[in-house]
């Protein structure tokens, strides 16, 4: 029996695949369902693999959860409806075995659970293996290039995004140039977006987010 947890702030969206996993997986069992990492973490013992929604109110950095989660023995699988390949990655790179996108078939579920148990990696879809596989996921941005555009998406001018990280107001557009030369790269063209444009990216690929909050 494959003990299985589920970190959802949704719980309801989940009855249906308690049931459905009784009927058509009996190995595979949904022993509880919690609002946040750290409510999981209380039950003992810890299920042997979480299903992890990306999308919790907690603003808890996602590579931080899934590292508590994979601390306390737990194999993650991300079940979300999140898309952004940036966002995705960073679960998958702190240690994710598998990716199922929530509208996928439940036998796909079933199957990532499986494989999750025997430390296994899979992919429920065409879609969560393009999101797996997008070259923007990939791109490393240092922290501070991270501030800079967060603060920027924010709307701070160079002024008060330089205040705001201790840094000299010349060195602003150098972080933000770095980052426009590291999406040229990844996408493969011969001249960087533009500031606007790569903000906008970085948003939509999840290396961003609003509203900001400085990692120290």
């Amino acid at each position: 029996m494959i003990t299985t947890g589920a970190i959802d702030d949704h719980p309801m969206m989940l009855h249906g695949l308690r049931a459905y996993l009784a009927e058509h997986a009996p190995d595979v069992r949904l022993a509880t369902v919690c609002p946040s990492v750290s409510a999981l973490l209380e039950v003992q013992p810890v299920p042997a693999v979480v299903l992890l929604d990306l999308l919790l109110p907690d603003n808890e950095p996602v590579e931080d959860n899934v590292r508590r989660l994979r601390d306390a023995g737990a194999q993650v699988v991300v079940y979300t409806s999140e898309s952004r390949p940036g966002y995705v990655h960073l679960a998958l790179k702190a240690g994710a075995v598998g990716l199922v996108l929530k509208g996928d078939p439940e036998e796909r579920l079933v199957e990532a659970i499986r494989a999750a148990a025997e430390g296994q990696s899979s992919c429920s879809s065409r879609l969560a293996h393009a999101i797996m596989e997008d070259r923007r996921a990939f791109i490393k941005f240092s922290q501070q290039e991270r501030d800079v555009l967060s603060l920027i998406a924010k709307g701070l001018p160079h002024r008060l995004v330089a205040k705001e990280l201790g840094i000299s107001e010349k060195t602003v557009p150098t972080y933000l140039n770095r980052a426009r030369e590291r999406y040229r790269d990844a996408l493969d063209i011969p001249v960087p977006p533009s500031p606007g444009e790569t903000i906008a990216f970085a948003l939509e690929d999840g290396h961003i987010e609003l509203p900001y909050r400085h990692r120290q």
